[in-house]
Order: C-alpha cells, then structure tokens, then sequence
C-alpha cells in the first residue's frame, strides 16, 4: 500500500511493507524518495519521520543533482576549445556551454552575411587599425577586457552559490590575474580567489575549480580526506582534473 506525499516542495511516497521491520528512508539516483515503513505504522508518523529527516533528504537529493549533472556534462568537458589562430580566432564561450566564433575586422569589412550569422563580429574603427598589428592588438585587449567582465559577473555568483549549497559562507570572493594558480583560498579569512581565465572552461570544471578551492575551508592541505571532501561534493572530479592536464597550459598562456 503506497501513498503519495509532499513536504517542503519534495515529493515522497510512504511505502507499507510487512517484512520492514523500521522506518527507512531512501532516495534513487533519479531522485526519486520514499520511506518504507511496518504496516502498524499511521501515516501520520510516517509523515513526522520524513519531516525530521528533510534535512538529510534534501542534502542527498542536492547530491544526486551533482552527480547527475556531471554525467550529463561529461561529454562537454571533452570538446575542444577554440584558440587565437594566426590572431583570427579568440576562445568565446557563452553559458550554456555554447561557443561562437569572433571574427575581428575593421567597420568597412564586414559583409553583409555576417547579419543572423553565429559570428560574434568584433567591428573597431578604420582609423584606429591602420595596421594588421594595430587591429590584432585592439582585438586582443577587447577580448580581454570582455572575459575579466565575464569572470566578475559570473564566478564570485557561481562560488557563492556552491559555497551555500555545502552550508560553508565566505567573506571575501576575488577575480584576478594570476600568472600560474587557477584559484587560492585562505581558509582563515574566509577568501577565495580565482583566475579570470577559468571562465574560459567547461561549466562542470569551471564548478570542480571552485569546489577544489571551497574544500579548502574543510581541509587547508591536500590530505586525503581533503580529497575524500572533493570527491563528496564533486563526485568524479577526475574527469575535471584531465581536462585541465590536457588544456590547463594552453589557457593559462593566454596572457593578452
């Protein structure tokens, strides 16, 4: 005899089985929660069981979200990146994982095509790029001037967010330039700090880099059970982590 059920916005099904012997409650890898509990049990307790273990429920069905996430994500972390080419293309990466191509090119250039296109057309005055070197260099100084926008519009938000999620808060939360760290923490303080160019990365590495420096406010070290809360709240982070042994370099050399 099954019962549907719904509480703080979670729905769940009260399962009567005769060979339970106690209350338990489960939660599937597609999020699906019941609790199972002995015949004489009312309804009523059951209720009450499942709203003094909401906490639990809620903090499983967040897991599960995670972890689904990942697996749907899996396969943009493997797709490659688009680097500047002879000064032609830049990496643009829009949320929702969608790249377009910018194509940089005086205001007298640009044909009439490039209306409706899937470029992102960087136009800059005919007076202001005299020369080939002239235009790359403005090109490159926009494109960076548009990522760090990017970075600090999108990163501290996404860091607050995971860092609320996991019940840990933060005091500070800082974009910058760093020449060869992708984040910092300072556990003490309660700050993080994280390189402008992680906005280039795949969503879920671009959330592993986050976590990897939030597990710090648990862990000040690489221990193992600072890898074990890693893994807790990024479940199969190594997929992350190849992606930025195979891309981490090139990303980093973009220094603009």
């Amino acid at each position: 005899m099954n019962h549907q059920e719904v509480y703080a916005g979670i729905p769940y099904e009260i399962r009567k089985r005769s060979q339970s012997k106690r209350m338990s409650l489960k939660v599937s890898h597609d999020g699906r929660v019941w609790v199972s509990v002995p015949m004489r049990v009312s309804l009523h307790d059951a209720r009450k069981f499942v709203e003094s273990n909401i906490a639990f429920v809620q903090a499983t069905l967040d897991k599960v979200s995670r972890e689904r996430q990942i697996k749907t994500d899996k396969a943009s972390i493997n797709e490659p990146l688009v680097f500047i080419v002879d000064g032609e293309w830049l990496p643009v990466r829009l949320e929702g994982g969608e790249r377009f191509r910018m194509e940089v090119m005086t205001e007298s250039d640009v044909p009439p095509t490039a209306q409706g296109s899937r470029l992102l057309v960087l136009t800059l005055p005919q007076e202001k790029t005299a020369t080939t070197e002239a235009l790359r260099a403005s090109a490159l100084q926009y494109w960076r001037f548009s990522m760090i926008n990017r970075a600090n519009e999108i990163l501290p938000q996404r860091t607050l967010a995971l860092a609320e999620s996991f019940g840990e808060s933060l005091r500070r939360i800082a974009v910058k330039d760093q020449k060869s760290l992708w984040g910092s923490c300072v556990k003490s303080r309660k700050s993080i700090n994280l390189n402008w160019r992680c906005i280039l990365f795949p969503p879920p590495v671009r959330d592993y880099l986050i976590i990897h420096e939030l597990a710090h406010l648990r862990q000040a070290n690489h221990s193992p059970a600072y890898w074990k809360q890693v893994e807790a709240w990024c479940p199969g982070y190594e997929a992350a982590e190849e992606w930025l042994k195979a891309n981490g370099k090139r990303i980093m050399a973009l220094t603009a």
